[in-house]
């Protein structure tokens, strides 16, 4: 008896359960199809084509694959193409994806959201039209309602993407569907499209009122709706809910604005970036039309023109650094899972603050910024209304136009092309898909738009070209973009990256920002100070001198800086075959540089010491002296080495084979750096690094052998078998002994089996040109990586590393 009873009531719990679901999809409604990755099965072709966009189009013979893609970074490296965006080429490129709904779709309203395609997308959808997007950085997303196809009968959605002006861009762009895309379904009555605004005010450890704005739209008839706003805390436990009625008229839009106080809140901050998250339900009646879920941070900040910044009413310096949208070997189809690594090194430096340079993140970028505890400045915009130099065969370098004795052509295509169109809705967009993100302190409204003769001319200088634009312009521009920022977010400051700050404090373009960004100006950040006295003022990109990071410490007045660049980026080049910044402080391919532990030392607490060497055969290069972390100096035997040490510990003494060659005090140094001179002698050399007489780090170096045998080491030893999930394989060229050899270069040979495919390959040596997508590379420094990606199936993925004369390696990833 008791048995059945059992039995009774499991059929009762599964009927209920039955019924609860039935009710639910009598709404039309499953909050976990709202929004679905559209990325994988899209068919690909390089070059243009008549009538792509027409569902019969026959493109079976087209390059299957999925997006996240960047065509340009597959091709080969030129000096036909553009030193400035790193002489890879461009192009047009075609994308289509057939896809089928379910009858049951029908009632629903079905958009499309790219998160970026550069450049100049158009889009169709079974033939119709959608529209176009110019800027190849921004979201963007079409209503494909009016045009689906339901049942057995397919959808067939184009895409052309023309990136023909490939020198439109200082710096690397990549080419295609460079970030994800999705598929949203809702109910004729939802909640827009980024339609959900979360800011919090009267925040302290007692409470905080988050007040939620919520634009629902109605595409169906006359009905009475319920939104119901629920707080959860980070746990999932609820801190607070609301509801609002209200008679929806049709083909109507509606913005809710509701107010929850959230006690005792979990304030977010750099060491502990807690996440709440809204929910938004929408109910006619018991029926349950859209649910959404918005995350967002309660914290409060400040920028004040004495003492700087304040989280949470608590100082902050702000240690940041600016990076660009590519990845080395992987170009701009950047994984979430590399752009965690990329923050966990800026992070292990010391950085807490990231400027998203010059153009809108991908919307992945900020939740790890979120979620890890970053700041960031948002940034929009290069260029405006009339276009830079484009480098084409250098630095500063154009093409010569010959016969026509023209002097010297730079390329001005980019985005200014658009900009008189489109500035104004894609800076909206941009804060208006962002503007719920904690981590987001700052809209920047454009870099070094004010950069002398490029565009704009100042009639005060020696080198004023009449024939330029004047620079009061900008002023006029500037004041329209920072209205547009406000009519979205109220809640953050407007600045920009300032290049000519005499020239910019005369027009007024200064005077139209809330915190004034001085790019290289620190020479300025003192006098404007006195000049200024409410002017609140930040380091929007310096070098990564001492004197740039004293002019931060030494000042209150200074929030922070920005330096240039955390990681280096493909483009801004040299003469072939250069072809990327030496500027960062990691590499291409993600590996620590020597000056990675200057910062490190600088700007953070744990006792550190590193120790490298100046390459007695190399120049100073326009960034910093070409060091390496290698003690195999065997050529320069008896001649003078210099050895530096970067330590944040009171005193450090040097070894060379256990002989003590002196010790150095830190609060001594030039520029908080150490150094010797040292001749030659093959070995050990090794720093101990002292606190109050006491060691607490140590680092060395050793002469090695000659290279011998191959490591391969992950990042990871699983990922996930989704088709997108990546791991990161350090390839190292060692002697006998496991020593990374500093100066091997011998070419790798990559053979990939199983559930996984290699993504790219690398080695962070700005002068290397082959090829990324290919199945063999040198290593560089003794260093090379390996980017595999999974392929959509369970199982193991199985790598080999072969060269001539070394000892293999394997090595076995699980996709699971």
């Amino acid at each position: 008896m008791i048995k059945f009873l059992k039995s009774a009531n499991c059929l009762l719990f599964v009927f209920i359960i039955f019924i609860f679901i039935s009710n639910i999809n009598a709404g039309n409604f499953n909050s976990n199809s709202r929004r679905s990755s559209f990325n994988f099965d899209w068919r690909f072709h390089l070059g243009d084509v008549i009538a792509a966009e027409n569902p019969e189009f026959n493109d079976s013979d087209w390059r299957s694959l999925n997006v996240p893609h960047d065509w340009s970074i597959e091709g080969e490296f030129s000096s036909q193409n553009a030193s400035g965006t790193g002489y890879l080429p461009g192009g047009i490129g075609w994308y289509r994806k057939d896809f089928i709904l379910p009858e049951t779709d029908k009632e629903k309203h079905i958009e499309i959201q790219f998160d970026a395609v550069y450049d100049n997308s158009k889009v169709w959808i079974n033939g119709h039209y959608l529209g176009k997007r110019p800027y190849g950085f921004i979201s963007f997303y079409y209503d494909l309602t009016p045009y689906l196809n339901f049942g057995s009968k397919k959808n067939v959605i184009a895409v052309r993407v023309d990136h023909s002006h490939v020198a439109d861009s200082r710096w690397y762009t990549g080419s295609g569907i460079i970030r994800n895309v999705w598929l949203c379904k809702t109910n004729k009555i939802h909640i827009a499209h980024w339609g959900t605004y979360i800011t919090t005010s009267v925040v302290n450890k007692e409470s905080s009122d988050v007040r939620i704005i919520t634009k629902v739209e109605n595409a169906s008839g006359n009905q009475l709706i319920t939104l119901k706003s629920i707080v959860k805390d980070p746990g999932g436990n609820i801190a607070g809910t609301t509801s609002s009625n209200l008679q929806f008229q049709p083909d109507s839009k509606y913005e809710f604005d509701q107010k929850i106080n959230v006690k005792n809140p979990s304030l977010w901050s750099l060491d502990k970036p807690v996440m709440y998250s809204v929910i938004s339900e929408i109910y006619n009646a018991e029926k349950l039309l859209d649910k959404d879920s918005t995350a967002f941070g309660i914290r409060s900040f400040k920028f004040d023109a004495d003492n700087g910044f304040f989280l949470n009413g608590k100082f902050v310096i702000i240690k940041g650094v600016c990076l660009h949208n590519d990845a080395g070997a992987l170009g701009s189809a950047v994984p979430k899972r590399v752009w965690e690594r990329r923050l966990n090194l800026m992070k292990e430096m010391g950085a807490n603050s990231i400027r998203t340079s010059h153009n809108p993140p991908a919307p992945e970028f900020l939740d790890l910024c979120d979620q890890m505890g970053f700041l960031v400045m948002d940034e929009a915009f290069d260029e405006w209304e009339i276009g830079k130099k484009k480098w084409i065969k250098g630095r500063n370098v154009g093409m010569k136009e010959g016969a026509a004795g023209l002097g010297t052509f730079y390329s001005q295509h980019g985005y200014s092309d658009f900009f008189t169109e489109w500035s104004k809705r894609d800076i909206q967009d941009m804060v208006r898909r962002d503007r719920n993100h904690p981590s987001i302190i700052l809209w920047s409204i454009g870099n070094e738009i004010d950069y002398p003769n490029d565009p704009y001319t100042d009639p005060n200088r020696e080198d004023y070209k009449p024939w330029r634009p004047q620079a009061y312009r900008i002023t006029k521009i500037a004041r329209h973009l920072y209205d547009y920022v406000k009519e979205i977010d109220t809640t953050r400051p407007v600045t920009a990256a300032v290049a000519n700050i005499p020239l910019s404090n005369e027009t007024g373009y200064t005077g139209v920002l809330d915190v004034v960004g001085y790019n290289y100006q620190e020479k300025y950040y003192e006098q404007d100070h006195k000049k200024f006295q409410q002017r609140k003022m930040i380091g929007s990109e310096n070098g990564d001198s001492y004197e740039a990071w004293l002019a931060v410490k030494d000042n209150s007045f200074m929030p922070g800086q920005f330096l240039w660049t955390g990681v280096d980026y493909l483009g801004e080049a040299g003469r072939f075959p250069n072809h990327s910044s030496l500027s960062g402080l990691v590499d291409l391919s993600d590996f620590r540089k020597p000056f990675f532990y200057y910062r490190q030392s600088l700007w953070t607490q744990k006792p550190i010491i590193h120790i490298t060497t100046i390459s007695p055969e190399d120049t100073v290069n326009r960034f910093r002296f070409h060091v390496i972390d290698g003690w195999n100096w065997s050529k320069f035997t008896g001649k003078d080495v210099t050895v530096l040490a970067f330590t944040n510990c009171d005193s450090v003494i040097l070894y060379l084979n256990n002989h003590p060659l002196g010790s150095q005090i830190l609060s001594e140094s030039k520029n908080a750096v150490l150094s010797w001179n040292i001749p030659f002698e093959a070995g050990e050399l090794k720093a101990e690094a002292y606190n109050k007489g006491k060691i607490v780090a140590e680092n060395i170096l050793k002469t090695t052998g000659d290279p011998e045998k191959i490591i391969l080491d992950s990042d990871r030893s699983s990922i996930h078998a989704d088709g997108e999930d990546i791991a990161g394989v350090k390839i190292l060229v060692t002697d006998n002994e496991g020593n990374i050899v500093p100066d091997a270069g011998n070419e790798i040979t990559i053979n990939v089996t199983g559930a996984g495919i290699n993504a790219g390959i690398g080695n962070g040596d700005s002068n290397n040109i082959e090829p990324y997508k290919s199945d063999h590379h040198s290593v560089y420094e003794g260093k090379a990586r390996l980017y595999i990606q999974s392929n959509g199936n369970k199982g193991s993925i199985k790598i080999e590393a072969s060269s001539k004369g070394l000892q293999s390696a394997k090595l076995t990833i699980e996709a699971d």
